[in-house]
């Protein structure tokens, strides 16, 4: 699961497709977030070592938003403490520079801060970065954990009086299941597209055909991330026979090749099943296993070795 939930942070890394992701997820494929208007942020808070798996800055003209993105190949039932806990960092963290820049300007320019501006760290027309945070849910079970603090209380009885004084933290969940491929530009629909259907064989290989102009040339990155978190790390291994121009990789033929090989394994299995009723037929018949050895080899085309060890497997199953 954590092999999963790196690939897809680093898939996600990249502006483009992070951009992609919150247009695609929260606003139905409208263009609101832009690229350019992406910057990095650090992840890990050094007052606990806690570390978030995505966090970037939003710019747009004056105004400045912080979105995070958790991914999670399964459920996390305290993701709403773990959510309010990470933007909680954050937000203490804008408090801390505050405080140490207006202490600096009060060494240095002789700035006289107010008791109150002191105590709090900031002024009272001083305003922080929003901060909200992402919950990409990318496996296939449905995700039955709290989506928001308030669930997570034993709020009965008597103690229920108190719920509309406790303060509540919902969280933005993403579940894979629910999104709708055809909203993402760039290659995120086509690994979330494969992903869905990742569990079903003849829709993932129908994916692969009908989107045949996108699924030909992917990139590198592309092609690895969906090896991974469709469970075929095999691949990866074997892309270089699938690099085209530019460096593009055809997904399209790696699965076709993928779907032979399984109906070349099932064909392979079938013939295995039938060289074993053979043998045990002609076992309970009471031919000798050396007549048996010569039929194998020149009905089956076994080598001797082979035939003689499929003949001795047989036999041990026949005497069980």
């Amino acid at each position: 699961m954590g092999n999963k939930n790196n690939v897809m942070c680093s898939f996600l890394e990249n502006a483009e497709r992070f951009a992609d992701f919150i247009n695609g997820s929260l606003y139905g494929g409208s263009s609101v977030i832009l690229p350019e208007q992406i910057s990095e942020c650090q992840t890990v808070y050094s007052q606990n070592g806690e570390s978030r798996d995505l966090l970037k800055l939003v710019c747009e003209g004056g105004s400045y938003t912080l979105i995070g993105v958790e991914n999670q190949a399964q459920v996390h039932y305290a993701m709403p403490i773990r959510c309010m806990e990470y933007d909680l960092q954050e937000y203490k963290k804008q408090l801390r520079n505050l405080k140490t820049k207006y202490r600096r300007k009060e060494k240095e320019d002789r700035y006289k801060l107010t008791s109150a501006e002191f105590i709090s760290g900031l002024k009272r027309n001083d305003k922080l970065y929003p901060v909200t945070t992402v919950v990409f849910y990318h496996g296939m079970e449905p995700y039955d954990g709290c989506v928001n603090l308030h669930d997570m209380l034993d709020f009965k009885e008597k103690n229920e009086i108190f719920k509309q004084y406790v303060s509540d933290y919902q969280i933005n969940l993403v579940t894979l299941r629910a999104l709708d491929e055809n909203n993402f530009q760039t290659e995120l629909r086509d690994l979330i597209g494969l992903l869905k259907r990742s569990h079903d064989k003849k829709e993932f290989l129908k994916f692969c055909r009908e989107n045949k102009h996108r699924m030909s040339e992917i990139g590198e990155e592309t092609f690895d991330a969906i090896s991974v978190l469709t469970d075929r790390e095999d691949l990866i291994e074997k892309k270089h026979a699938y690099v085209g121009k530019g460096g593009r990789i055809n997904m399209c033929k790696a699965m076709e090749d993928w779907a032979e090989e399984l109906k070349q394994e099932g064909i392979n299995q079938g013939l295995g099943h039938g060289i074993e009723a053979f043998v045990l037929d002609h076992l309970e018949d009471g031919m000798e296993e050396k007549r048996i050895i010569e039929k194998l080899q020149k009905r089956f085309r076994l080598d001797a070795e082979a035939a003689l060890e499929t003949v001795r497997r047989c036999s041990l199953q026949n005497s069980v």
